[in-house]
């Protein structure tokens, strides 16, 4: 199992200085936020990707944001943004890109979605996976979207029906961490670990109030071979004592030595 990081945490920082920062502090992977990708040429791209392996730190993914229930001009320009995204995935060998059917404060739920928000969203993921049978496109299950039960998860994969769209799971507002996990294990690509959706106003992983010890033990035990990712989401702190803590916590609850090379 492989202990990453998104580069969200650090929204501020040229993602240059990001890479090499969270790869001393001992990550095995990062995400990295689209927006930190934004103007970046070709060859830039290349220079990233080779700073990642003089750092021994591996891409796992683009971490994009979608909008696909809202309205014409916003589907329109996430599926432009998944095309730009499909192709920096594949300049700094990343086998992922995060997915959302909608973001923001304004994102539609499976509470209130129609059937027209399912057939928008079905036929828009259906487009954007084709695009990119080599990548894995990982929903993420978050509140107002239509990934935010585990039921509607499901659904989603089921209606869409492409080997690749699997499941970025993140804890669910009202659902059983361990079991939804282990309900979902087969078609997880990653797990997201974030302190700010917990009950505690806490930017660490031990004491937000979720059990993630719980959820990382459940994973091992399973032999889960994907990866977790540490996600700081808040805007205006500084996270790099709270990563830092986090690698050193996980490695710890897996029974990892800081040295250790994990395996995919």
């Amino acid at each position: 199992m492989k202990i990453g990081i998104c580069s969200l945490a650090f929204r501020d920082r040229d993602v240059f200085d990001v890479v090499p920062l969270v790869a001393d502090m001992g990550y095995d992977e990062i995400e990295i936020w689209a927006n930190h990708l934004e103007g970046k040429s070709p060859a830039q791209l290349e220079e990233l990707r080779e700073l990642s392996v003089r750092k021994g730190i591996t891409v796992s993914g683009i971490a994009p944001y979608f909008w696909l229930t809202q309205d014409e001009a916003l589907l329109a320009e996430s599926l432009q943004i998944a095309s730009r995204c499909i192709e920096q995935a594949r300049a700094l060998g990343a086998g992922m890109i995060r997915t959302f059917t909608d973001a923001g404060p304004t994102g539609i739920g499976s509470a209130e979605a129609t059937a027209e928000h399912w057939q928008t969203a079905v036929e828009a993921l259906r487009k954007i996976t084709s695009q990119a049978p080599d990548l894995i496109f990982a929903v993420e299950t978050h509140e107002k979207t239509l990934a935010d039960t585990p039921a509607t998860t499901e659904r989603l994969l089921r209606e869409v029906g492409a080997v690749n769209l699997r499941i970025l799971y993140q804890p669910f507002e009202e659902g059983d961490l361990i079991g939804d996990c282990e309900r979902f294990l087969p078609n997880i690509r990653q797990v997201h670990l974030n302190p700010h959706i917990g009950p505690a106003d806490s930017s660490s992983l031990l004491t937000c109030g979720i059990d993630y010890a719980g959820l990382l033990t459940c994973l091992r035990k399973a032999g889960y071979s994907g990866s977790v990712a540490v996600e700081f989401c808040a805007r205006g702190m500084d996270h790099t004592t709270s990563a830092r803590e986090a690698i050193t916590w996980c490695r710890e609850v897996l029974g990892q030595s800081s040295s250790t090379v994990c395996q995919p």
